[in-house]
């Protein structure tokens, strides 16, 4: 039996790894447990000019979204601002989102940021899919 021969068993074996965004997700809950528990907000990033309608874009992704499991529902507001609410964790966030074509940018007013994509009726935010309410 060679040297190589028991590491390649042991490399053989089916490993299970977690998603990269879970490890980040989970890794900032388990930081916001060591924080305050009321955390100063700061002022928005997120310039919002004002041109008047919505644009078709942004028309498209106005309205309130959930999860499919009704886990997570998002309110886009035509004004740019967006409420975020997990009921049975009763967690709540609010923010500021700006449109570009089917892009969507995300900042919360503790300052975190996400991007999210629309496609064929479906807004994806990392690993979660929302539809339209």
């Amino acid at each position: 039996m060679s040297a190589t021969s028991g590491f390649s068993r042991h490399h053989n074996r089916e490993t299970k790894t977690m998603p990269f965004s879970q490890v980040l997700q989970t890794l900032g809950q388990l930081a916001s447990s060591f924080t305050q528990a009321s955390r100063p907000t700061r002022l928005l990033e997120i310039d919002l000019d004002d041109r008047g309608g919505p644009t078709p874009f942004e028309q498209a992704a106005i309205g309130t979204w959930k999860t499919e499991d009704g886990s997570i529902l998002i309110d886009l507001r035509p004004d740019g601002q967006f409420h975020k609410a997990k009921p049975a964790a009763g967690a709540q966030h609010r923010g500021r989102y700006a449109v570009d074509r089917s892009k969507l940018y995300f900042e919360g007013e503790t300052g975190w940021v996400a991007l999210g994509k629309l496609k064929r009726g479906t807004l994806s935010i990392g690993e979660k899919h929302f539809r339209k309410a």
